[in-house]
């Protein structure tokens, strides 16, 4: 048997336990646990639903109205919102509401590369490939496409340069440097805020406004100063408070004013070379063997090259410093080198002759032979066929006469004139002065001959004259 005290608390465990249990259902009936999606969008709350298919819907028919508009562009239903699921007791949510705010503020984002200058987004772009695009003609704005292929080949070849190109471009590119991070990021965006990779490019050349300190140095009307920067004269006195309309400034004083500025400055650093021509010189030198009047180029003159290396830094387009790092002659001028002649030929003979071949006999001597006068001698069998002027004088005719053949007639400008006839070439021409014993040309066989001589002449004072009055072996 229990004792009293044992007993008594045996008696309130065991109501305590009953009373448990009696109460059991009655909690099950007060307490339910709902699971619900609470629905973000770019990280706001926008409501809870207890079922997402109605959201799926909404997203996925405004997503193929995005697409039927823009076909060209990406979106991603996944991407558009965010759902957080969670288990809570005794839910209460307003799932009209949120769905009515939702078809409200709900807008189809597509994806998009973001084109980031200085921390800023500047523009997107629809694909990655459009990005670097994009990156590339930024540099493309202050270089020509082959030399920043040739500078992004060396880059990937880890080379200067290629061999031989600095001398057949003339320039090439060192280095390539922006004065503030560019760069691409992808993100979700409008399809509206899109741009194609030109209008990006135009965006970027046009430049940003900035507000900056403009200093007078004169006295100025403000329509003036607002001109000059492109401004409305209300932004000027909005961004100067006192300044009013018609108001001038003066020398020196300072107003706020709209500039605009590039977004990136692209610094390229080049290697440039130039050449130069050095002439070459003239050295003359006087030779008495020669006529006066008459030249020989004894060495042909030949210029020099010198090339000077540059290293030249630019800014957006603009040389901004230039130095010389390197110049060499690479290609070294030669004189030239002239003789002239200082000898001067007599137009009039000395009135002896000598004889005009190189050699050689007299095979028929002046007069009648065949029926007719022979009015000349002939010398033949020479030891060269070299034709030489008997005595000083001026050629009065170089050229074909008839039965003579190639002829040249020879004034001495002393009465005498000599004729030389049946040449096979001729050396001079009329109104050249001749010197005694100058090759006037070679012996031949041309015209009325018999074979290979000379056929010679003398005339004194217009009369046929015997040439062997005059000449002799």
């Amino acid at each position: 048997m229990f004792s009293s005290k044992i007993k008594g608390s045996f008696l309130l465990v065991v109501s305590i336990i009953l009373l448990l249990a009696g109460n059991r259902a009655t909690a099950a009936e007060i307490v339910k646990i709902t699971s619900i999606q609470h629905v973000y969008m770019d990280k706001e709350f926008i409501g809870s639903v207890t079922d997402e298919t109605e959201i799926e819907k909404l997203v996925s028919e405004k997503v193929s109205e995005a697409e039927s508009e823009y076909p060209e562009y990406t979106f991603d239903e996944e991407a558009q919102m965010t759902l957080v699921r969670e288990n809570v007791f005794n839910a209460e949510i307003d799932e009209k509401q949120t769905m009515e705010e939702l078809e409200d503020e709900f807008t189809v984002k597509a994806t998009a590369f973001e084109i980031i200058i200085d921390n800023q987004v500047v523009s997107y772009v629809p694909t990655k490939k459009d990005a670097k695009e994009v990156l590339k003609k930024i540099n493309l704005l202050y270089m020509d496409e082959e030399e920043l292929a040739e500078y992004e080949s060396n880059q990937e070849a880890g080379v200067l340069e290629q061999p031989g190109s600095l001398k057949e471009k003339g320039s090439r590119i060192l280095s390539i440097e922006y004065t503030v991070p560019v760069t691409w990021k992808e993100t979700t965006v409008e399809p509206d805020k899109l741009m194609t990779v030109n209008e990006a490019i135009s965006l970027i050349e046009k430049g940003k406004k900035e507000e900056v300190t403009y200093e007078a140095s004169g006295e100025e009307e403000l329509e003036m100063v607002a001109d000059r920067y492109d401004m409305k004269l209300e932004q000027l006195i909005k961004l100067n408070p006192g300044l009013e309309e018609g108001n001038r400034i003066g020398e020196g004083q300072k107003v706020q004013v709209m500039e605009i500025m590039p977004y990136v400055d692209v610094v390229v650093e080049r290697e440039v070379l130039k050449e130069t021509v050095i002439p070459f010189e003239r050295k003359v030198i006087r030779d008495k063997n020669l006529q006066k009047g008459e030249s020989v180029v004894e060495q042909e003159g030949r210029e020099g090259v010198q090339s000077f290396t540059y290293k030249v830094t630019e800014t957006n387009g603009e040389k901004i410093t230039e130095t010389i790092v390197k110049k060499e002659i690479t290609e070294h001028k030669q004189k030239q080198v002239i003789r002239k002649g200082t000898k001067i030929i007599p137009s009039e003979g000395s009135g002896t002759f000598a004889w005009p071949a190189d050699g050689g006999y007299i095979s028929s001597k002046q007069g009648h032979r065949w029926g007719k006068l022979h009015k000349g001698i002939d010398i033949a069998r020479p030891t060269s066929r070299t034709i030489k002027a008997t005595d000083h004088g001026v050629v009065e005719f170089a050229g074909n006469s008839g039965g003579y053949g190639n002829k040249v007639t020879i004034n001495h400008n002393n009465g005498y004139k000599t004729n030389y006839a049946h040449l096979e070439s001729i050396n001079i021409e009329a109104g050249q002065k001749i010197e005694k014993g100058m090759k006037i040309g070679s012996m031949g066989s041309t015209g009325n001959s018999t074979g290979i001589h000379l056929h010679f002449e003398v005339y004194k004072n217009g009369v046929l004259a015997n040439p062997l009055d005059y000449i002799s072996q």
